[in-house]
Parts: structure tokens; sequence; C-alpha cells
């Protein structure tokens, strides 16, 4: 089964060890020595995932902050645990337990998230959504996201069990039939939960994927969705989709994205494009990177 490293689950696999060391070090009653040792396992990950240029002042100065809010974060961590063993009582645990636990996730996190260009467009694409529903007045958020009433809710789940029942090779006159329904109930909405269902699903669905492509496609939709600051989003999940034909689909959106004069921070990352094209050398990715290049 494969998981997406960006999915929630991929994430967990990665954050939990990773955190979960300081605090069972605290919560054995093991000695604040082992604190700088958890802090430099934190920024190796944060580091490797971030690469600070430190040819420049910025850089160095980046890195020192990182340095700091890791010995902040352990200090944290470490102190949980030891309020978890004034609660119940300290584990019996020795030391190497919790400091392989967090070093071996600071190092298959390192190496698993060590694409700069991807990890960046993953962390901008998080901080630009929350400064958006930052910026948003509530009456906002409620006429772009109102409530679903029961029979969007109910559109909504058939036409994700319809899209799942689907197999892998489904042509695109099958998806477009559970779209055109779902899309007559709920419009511009279905984004939200399609795009949801595709992030939090373990392994890979084909039929559900290009399902989402070909509903940001739409040019009612794309439109709204390119106002709403999120039309990206789906290509941008998708462009390295383990399945050619998803890659394929996401690759077309952002060229419509392109024609439909998306802005920039909509589209994905030249450089990530780049590397995307070296691991699939033959899809285009360099000529979609010059496109990107050039819209922007």
């Amino acid at each position: 089964m494969r998981i997406d490293p960006y999915s929630r689950a991929g994430l967990a696999l990665i954050f939990g060890p990773l955190y979960l060391g300081p605090v069972l070090a605290g919560w054995a009653r093991l000695s604040p020595v082992t604190l700088p040792v958890f802090a430099l396992a934190f920024l190796l990950f944060i580091a490797a995932t971030r690469r600070p240029n430190l040819n420049e002042a910025s850089g160095v100065a980046a890195l020192v902050l990182m340095a700091l809010v890791q010995c902040a974060l352990v200090a944290a961590c470490f102190a949980a645990g030891v309020a978890l063993a004034l609660l119940t009582g300290p584990i019996a645990l020795p030391l190497w337990v919790p400091v392989a636990l967090t070093a071996l996730a600071a190092v298959f996190g390192a190496l698993r998230y060590s694409d700069k260009a991807e990890m960046d467009v993953f962390l901008d694409s998080a901080i630009r959504e929350l400064e958006v529903q930052n910026r948003r007045r509530p009456t906002d958020w409620a006429d772009i996201h109102p409530t679903p009433a029961r029979k969007v809710e109910a559109a909504t789940r058939q036409a994700l069990a319809d899209l799942r029942a689907l197999p892998d090779d489904a042509a695109e006159d099958r998806i477009d039939a559970i779209l055109d329904t779902l899309g007559d109930v709920v419009g511009a909405r279905a984004f939200d939960p399609l795009y949801d269902a595709v992030v939090e699903t373990e392994a890979t669905d084909p039929p559900l994927e290009r399902a989402l492509l070909r509903f940001v496609a739409r040019p009612e939709l794309r439109d709204r969705l390119i106002e709403r600051g999120e039309a990206g989003m789906a290509p941008t999940l998708l462009l390295n989709a383990q399945a050619p034909e998803t890659r394929a689909a996401a690759r077309r959106l952002v060229g419509v994205l392109i024609d439909a004069g998306a802005p920039a921070e909509q589209l994905p990352d030249p450089a990530w494009l780049t590397d995307l094209h070296a691991a699939h050398p033959d899809e285009g990715y360099d000529t979609l990177a010059r496109r990107v290049t050039h819209a922007g």
C-alpha cells in the first residue's frame, strides 16, 4: 500500500515517532542531558527539508531560528513526558529507545522530504490557505463554504462511492456522468470533499484522482476556484501521482489554468516540475516548467 508522504497518515508516520522520543524520555524520567541529542535530531530533520542557504546572512539567521525553535519543541515534549510521569508514575525504559526512535524518524524524514521544491510547494500552499482563511470575514466564509444541506451531503457521499467503485481504467465519460450529477446538486462546493477524499485515500485511486482534476477543469467551476485561490491545489497534489494517467491529467490541468490566466501563486513551482522531469523524463514536465515560468 502506497502512503502519500504529504497525507495525514504519511506525516503522522514521521512526526509521531519524532516527537514521541522526548516525551518518552521525560515519562521515563531519563536525564535531561538527552535534550541536546533530541534537539539535534529535530534540527537535522527541519534543516534537511528547508535547506537554508548558509552562504547568506539570512540563511544563517534562519538556521539559528530553526535551532531555537527545535530546542523549545524538545523542552516542551520532555516536559509533557515529565507531567505524565507525575500523573501515572515513570515508565521503565532504557535510554537508547527514545533516542533511537527520534533519530530514526529524523533521518527517515530528512530523506523522505529532502526534495526542497516539493516540500516548499506543500508548505507554501498550506501557509497561503491559512492566510486566506484569516483574511476572510465570517460572512465571507459562510458565503464561500456554506454548511452543506442534507441533499448536498447525500449527493457528495453517493458520488464518492460511485467513483471509488469504478475500475482503474474507467472511461472518462463514466467519470463525467458522475461529476455531472454531483455538479448539478453541489456545484463548486464539491471541490472540498473531492480534494479531501483524494488526500485521505492511502492507496492510489486513479478514477477518484482523475475525477478531482476533471472537476476543476470544468470552465464554470475552474473560474470560481481561481477566484477562491484553490484552482492550483488539485494539480499540485497529483502531478507526482503514482498512476501515469493521473499525472497526465494533472499536467493538462496546469496548462488549462495557464490559459485561463490563473495567477502564478496558483501554479506549481517550476523548480519542482524540473525535478519531476528527472523522475519522468518522457512526460513533458520540462515543457510545462517553461510554460509556468513564462506565465509567472
